[in-house]
């Protein structure tokens, strides 16, 4: 009998746990992946010290350009001449929406469900880097995007659960590096669905009940780039606030396994340009559309 691969094991054990608290048990459960996840969190513990910065973005529509940016605080027909003056004052580092309209709705029973909180229960997500928050809220071309800075206000025990998204199972991983791969699956591939969410969730609200501020975990729209959610969002400020305006968006693309050309047609898109590869060179080549 042929041994099962250590992508198997860990593929097995992952849909087992999502159909567990999907369709068994929910809030009381007890589970190998559980288990596996605190031993894993406990060799990678990350401490956050006060003053770190980190980003959190959000689209501006039209509610928020006329409800919660700082022209529209400022420059309103009932705005005195000192509230026109902050906004353009240097000390004024919130030059998008204002400092609350960058943070987490004020109101739980505005909160959706997200990738770590259910409803109504307000979770701060940020990211490591302005450029992963951008990503992470999908923006299409000339969009208005605020970013804003968001600075820790106390001491953080993260769970470093961050790991490799591919999930190709021709790679060499160990079991858990690939049960970390399932886990970024939940946490981070696009869904409209909340139901989606469910396992996310669980594992989120398991780390907060054992004693952690919050979890970091791998983006999978931004390569290369992390995110965090933290649950107690009074230990953080927002501190800075910036509109910026999508300009261009760059793909790369490359043929989905078996489906590479043999007529001389693109096969890769690179940076949004139509690419072949050149079988003699075995080099990528322009190819005129």
């Amino acid at each position: 009998m042929m041994e099962s691969s250590n992508y198997e094991i860990a593929h097995d054990l992952w849909n087992s746990f999502r159909d567990a608290v999907m369709f068994k048990e929910r809030f009381f459960l007890n589970h190998p992946v559980l288990d596996k996840l605190v031993e894993i969190a406990r060799g990678r513990e990350v401490t956050i010290d006060p003053g770190k910065v980190y980003y959190r973005a959000r689209i501006i529509d039209e509610v928020a350009a006329r409800n919660e940016h700082m022209l529209a605080k400022c420059y309103s027909p009932d705005a005195t001449e000192e509230e026109r003056r902050w906004y353009r004052d240097k000390a004024n580092k919130f030059r998008g929406l204002t400092k609350e309209g960058s943070y987490v709705p004020p109101k739980p029973e505005l909160v959706k469900d997200g990738r770590s909180n259910p409803k109504f229960i307000r979770y701060l997500y940020i990211s490591e880097s302005p450029t992963t928050a951008v990503f992470e809220v999908r923006p299409i071309l000339h969009s208005a995007v605020n970013v804003a800075g968001i600075e820790v206000k106390e001491p953080l025990k993260i769970a470093d659960i961050a790991g490799d998204i591919d999930l190709d199972s021709s790679k060499e991983r160990s079991q858990d590096e690939w049960l970390l791969s399932f886990v970024q699956s939940a946490f981070s591939f696009p869904t409209n669905n909340p139901d989606d969410y469910i396992p996310s969730q669980i594992i989120a609200e398991f780390f907060r009940h054992l004693g952690y501020d919050g979890i970091r975990y791998s983006s999978s729209l931004h390569r290369g780039g992390f995110n965090l959610t933290i649950y107690d969002v009074t230990k953080c400020e927002p501190v800075s606030s910036t509109e910026l305006r999508l300009e261009e968006i760059k793909m790369t693309l490359r043929p989905a396994f078996g489906a590479e050309n043999v007529d001389g047609r693109f096969e890769y898109i690179v940076d949004n340009e139509p690419m072949r590869l050149d079988g003699e060179m075995r080099r990528l080549v322009e190819v005129e559309v």
